[in-house]
């Protein structure tokens, strides 16, 4: 059962023992500062956030996640949280920049 598992891990690309999860990031200090400049999402969370930033309903995204629509309901409430967000918009629209500065660093040296 447990190789299973493993498997199953490797097909998502989080390999075995969650070794590709980021880490969690600290609690808020006094007056609800964190000490990094910027949040940090969970490897589930970013994944998450992709694919709604493509479109997909939470149906679409629990199915193609193996995970139930709630779940990824309460992967976006933790996201808004996490960012701060004081709306959908908001969240989504700070999404698009997370994923814009992480796709601008992964093609930065590739563009021609």
């Amino acid at each position: 059962m447990t190789g299973l598992l493993e498997c199953a891990r490797l097909l998502q690309g989080r390999g075995a023992g969650r070794a590709g999860a980021v880490a969690a990031e600290p609690a808020p200090g006094p007056g609800g500062r964190r000490d990094q400049a910027e949040p940090v999402l969970s490897t589930r969370e970013q994944e998450v956030a992709r694919l709604v930033l493509e479109g997909l309903t939470y149906r679409e995204i629990g199915d193609r996640l193996f995970i139930a629509a709630k779940t990824v309901e309460h992967h976006m409430a933790r996201m808004r949280q996490r960012l701060g967000s004081n709306s959908r918009a908001d969240l989504l629209e700070q999404l698009r920049v997370l994923a814009g500065d992480e796709a601008g660093t992964a093609t930065a040296g590739g563009a021609s």
